[in-house]
């Protein structure tokens, strides 16, 4: 078993290492174009490129460093994350910005314990204004805000 002395720097640098992943898999057909004339694809390989050096660095520094081992991965709060994404780009147009955000604040509240009902209520109330203001007011998006009645 690996003795790693920093167990979130370790799962810091696999998570960088599968953005960097994705993010060269992603771009692997665009044009790079220059430094002068950017392509369409050179600033996603640069940012692959950075993710991937950034996740590398600290995956062999808690390895090097190692003392303590890594502890495992709990899955809960994965699937949590991963279902508030899907549950917002599921109800953003039958429920509106508003509400879909409330139901991903949520959903998303319930993979850690550190939060009270009061904290995550405001953190909703202050997402679902911020975002209005943003992409309703400033950016004129034509997001429903609330359900189609």
């Amino acid at each position: 078993m690996l003795k790693i002395k920093a167990g979130k720097d370790f799962w810091s640098g696999i998570m960088f290492l599968c953005f960097a992943i994705v993010e060269l898999y992603i771009a692997r057909g665009y044009s790079m174009g220059s430094s002068g004339e950017m392509g369409p694809g050179y600033f996603p390989v640069v940012l692959g490129i950075v993710l991937g050096a950034l996740g590398a660095l600290l995956v062999a520094r808690a390895i090097i460093a190692g003392d303590e081992p890594v502890a495992g991965a709990s899955i809960r709060p994965l699937l949590l994350l991963v279902a508030s994404v899907v549950v917002f780009g599921v109800t953003i147009e039958p429920l509106g910005l508003v509400l879909s955000l409330v139901l991903t604040v949520a959903i998303a509240a319930l993979a850690g314990r550190q939060s009270g009902p009061l904290e995550i209520a405001l953190l909703a109330a202050a997402l679902a204004v911020l975002s209005v203001g943003i992409f309703h007011f400033a950016l004129l998006l034509p997001l429903p805000i609330w359900p189609a009645l």
